[in-house]
């Protein structure tokens, strides 16, 4: 199997943003919706709530002298090796091989 870097960065700032625009939006439909009895406002409130804390699941930082091996379903998708803050698939799992060593 050969490694697949990770090279293009998905700007986790930028994604806890809009995650985070997504809660608070959620969470106004949901209150306006309940408010006014407005079934369909609840259900579409419930689902933005449920997707964004979905996604935080997503957000991975990658310390200086680590690196995160990503396998989605256990497959292998990437590893990343520069240290920042990313948003990866929120179902893939990140696995740091290196975690039990010491320097």
């Amino acid at each position: 199997m050969t490694e697949k870097l990770i090279n293009s960065k998905p700007n986790g700032v930028v994604a806890l943003i809009l995650i985070e625009l997504a809660l608070v939006l959620g969470v106004f439909i949901f209150i306006m919706g309940a408010g006014s009895e407005n079934i369909f406002g609840i259900i579409i409130g419930l689902l933005l709530i449920l997707i964004s804390v979905l996604a935080h699941a997503g957000l991975k930082v990658v310390k200086p002298q680590e690196a995160l091996v990503l396998t989605l379903f256990g497959n292998y998708t990437g590893t990343i090796k520069e240290p920042g803050f990313y948003f990866v698939n929120p179902f893939s799992i990140a696995v740091n091989p290196a975690i039990h060593t010491r320097l």
